[in-house]
């Protein structure tokens, strides 16, 4: 017998690293589906809940302070799906209630060095709490 494999083991062994590589990106898919904002409707949907309720961030605060005191701040809108309430409300739910926080996640102060006071950079996000009810249906 030659060394080595012949090119039919090769091709059965990379058609099973194929196919364990699919299976590992459709588990990781299917999970990152069920931890989604319409995943868990779903799955609270099937659960027989009367209510769900689901936190998104909407947009986030950053900056950074300079060294002369001065302070700029940059909102970030999140580019998440516009229609995520729409598809949550298409397996069985309606919107009932919606509030929104902002979330401070840190800031920085600087004393200015050409005039009084001081510069202050706030970071955090923005987020959505959006309460459903389960329609009749």
């Amino acid at each position: 017998m030659a060394w080595g494999k012949s090119e039919e083991q090769k091709a059965e062994e990379q058609a099973a690293r194929n196919a364990r590589e699919t299976e590992q990106r459709e588990a990781e898919e299917a999970a990152e589906f069920a931890a989604s904002p319409l995943g868990l409707a779903i799955a609270a949907h099937t659960n027989g809940d009367a209510f769900f309720q689901v936190q998104i961030e909407v947009s986030s605060l950053t900056g950074t302070a300079s060294f002369f005191g001065s302070s700029e701040n940059d909102v970030h809108h999140s580019g998440k799906s516009t229609d995520t309430l729409g598809q949550i409300e298409k397996v069985g739910w309606r919107l009932e209630h919606v509030g929104y926080v902002f979330i401070e996640t840190g800031s920085t102060s600087t004393n200015r060095v050409m005039s009084t006071g001081q510069g202050v950079v706030t970071r955090g996000n923005v987020t959505g709490i959006y309460l459903f009810r389960r329609t009749s249906g």
